[in-house]
């Protein structure tokens, strides 16, 4: 029997007059990997910030693990085992790529050569082992975008919220950004995932779910979603 992990229901946030998320109720399963699509400005960060604990709703419940995370602080929900990228990513630039994944480790344990060594293993498995000694303001923007995937890793999540991993990125990139996805998935890790890169959230996603000024517009399998006149017109449409 599979288990809700996160269990999203009519869920508002209102900033002031605005209604940026309204009535948005979402559930993903253990293994699952969910895509969230929508234009820009639709309201897509502003979930991920909700669910992270960065905004606290306006109205309705938001349960990870079957309990109650409304109110409780962002670090507090990650060492439950939800964890989230940015879409910007903003590493420590002063500090090498290993440092800035023990950061992460940390959420989890508070002894360095524990860190240090999950912060390596981690590392390895994003691709980026032979640039822990780098500075993270000297990376590619490729590997930055590693890095930030990495320090969520790090934390030892059982769902991860990917913000856009794969914008600016080139096609091989993206590809190969794509591969470390599913190796991620492989490893047991449940995946909520943002992106405007369409071949990539389609080929990734098991079902799809379409935001539209703060309001789920659609929902289904990606070949449905992609198929629906509403979905075409409110977002696929503006891709074409």
């Amino acid at each position: 029997m599979r288990m809700n992990l996160l269990e999203v229901d009519a869920v508002t946030k209102r900033f002031g007059g605005l209604t940026a998320v309204s009535r948005f109720s979402l559930t993903v399963d253990a293994g699952d990997i969910v895509g969230l699509i929508g234009p820009n400005g639709a309201g897509k960060t502003t979930v991920f910030h909700l669910l992270s604990g960065f905004y606290a709703p306006s109205e309705g419940a938001i349960r990870f693990k079957g309990a109650s995370v409304v109110g409780a602080k962002p670090h507090a929900i990650c060492r439950r085992g939800l964890a989230r990228t940015f879409q910007i990513v903003q590493p420590f630039v002063n500090l090498s790529a290993l440092e800035n994944v023990m950061v992460g480790a940390f959420n989890r344990t508070g002894d360095v050569k524990a860190a240090r060594q999950c912060a390596l293993e981690v590392l390895d498995f994003v691709g980026l082992g032979a640039r822990r000694d780098v500075l993270a303001r000297e990376l590619t923007l490729s590997d930055r975008k590693r890095l930030e995937m990495a320090r969520g890793l790090a934390t030892r999540p059982e769902l991860l919220l990917l913000d856009e991993v794969m914008s600016g990125l080139n096609p091989t990139e993206i590809e190969e950004i794509i591969g470390l996805i599913r190796r991620i998935h492989a490893q047991g890790v449940s995946l909520l995932i943002i992106e405007h890169v369409m071949r990539a959230i389609m080929a990734l996603s098991q079902r799809i779910v379409v935001l539209h000024h703060g309001e789920k517009i659609a929902e289904g399998r990606p070949a449905d979603v992609a198929r629906d006149p509403t979905v075409v017109e409110a977002y696929l449409g503006e891709e074409a």
